[in-house]
């Protein structure tokens, strides 16, 4: 081979060798893209599609991503809610679940969010369950939460209540269901969950804000799991999410919270449930 044509050939296979692979790499990685959109995205209309989608939720709140865990709960609004509640139960009963929905909405976010940070401090199980919707046009879920560990907080809390619109779940945080807490004369307490209301609240104290979150302007709200007696008193079990500072002022208060008896049937039941208080500096 002459000089000239060999100096040709060899920038030829250096250019060759320089294009193709990074071709190759490129289309690799635009091949792939697709794959990890729909793996994230994409959860199956099933119990157990809603559930490995709770999984990644506590994955987040385990590894300390509040970021993305807010974004993920917020894209989880039901939409156009105003019509779509109306269109599923009905004018009157949608009315009324609407505009819950809608008055509930931000907090419930929040509520929802401040679930996750609690249950990732423990060891437990997810469990799906489906509902049935009298109108029969949606697929509903009911998810709850099972201890599995000795952490502190109660064995078993609801996680919500979720709907599947638009090819995606959708949590309602406005419902939820209550532990029943039922003591049978024979033998040891008993539970069920089921949908109750916690009676009237008719004495609520204010926490006092602690000097130091104050001075360092701390705000926030902290979830308290409590169970209240048939007779209305509270009984704090353990707060599940909030700020240190926060935490002791909002555990004091809610002790000497006072609510009208719950019943069911007519009978008296004692209710676990979890309140929220707010820590909002004015000044």
């Amino acid at each position: 081979m002459k000089p000239c044509n060999l100096l040709r050939y060899l920038v030829l296979s250096v250019m060759a060798a320089m294009v193709f692979p990074s071709q190759a790499f490129c289309q690799q990685v635009e091949s792939s893209k697709p794959a990890q959109a729909a793996d994230a995205e994409s959860y199956p209309n099933t119990p157990d599609g809603l559930r490995q989608l709770l999984l990644e939720f506590l994955r987040l709140a385990k590894t300390g991503d509040q970021a993305k865990l807010r974004t993920e709960i917020a894209a989880m609004e039901v939409p156009d809610y105003e019509n779509w509640f109306v269109r599923v139960f009905g004018q009157e009963d949608g009315q009324k679940l609407g505009d819950k929905y809608e008055e509930s909405l931000k907090a419930s976010e929040l509520h929802f969010e401040m679930l996750w940070i609690e249950l990732a401090k423990q060891q437990g199980l997810i469990s799906v369950d489906r509902l049935r919707v009298p109108s029969g046009t949606v697929d509903a879920y009911r998810a709850n939460w099972k201890k599995t560990d000795d952490s502190a907080g109660p064995d078993s809390q609801s996680i919500g209540v979720f709907y599947f619109v638009d090819g995606k779940f959708r949590v309602d945080g406005s419902r939820h269901d209550l532990r029943v807490l039922s003591t049978n004369k024979t033998g040891p307490a008993t539970n069920k969950t089921g949908p109750a209301m916690v009676g009237k609240l008719i004495n609520r104290i204010q926490p006092v804000y602690p000097p130091l979150a104050r001075q360092t302007r701390i705000q926030g709200t902290v979830s308290v799991n409590v169970i209240v007696r048939k007779d209305g008193t509270v009984e704090v079990e353990n707060a599940g999410a909030g700020h240190p500072l926060l935490i002791q002022a909002a555990v004091d208060a809610v002790r000497q919270w006072r609510y009208e008896p719950t019943t069911i049937n007519g009978e008296p039941v004692d209710i676990e449930t979890k309140i929220y208080v707010d820590f909002t500096l004015t000044k």
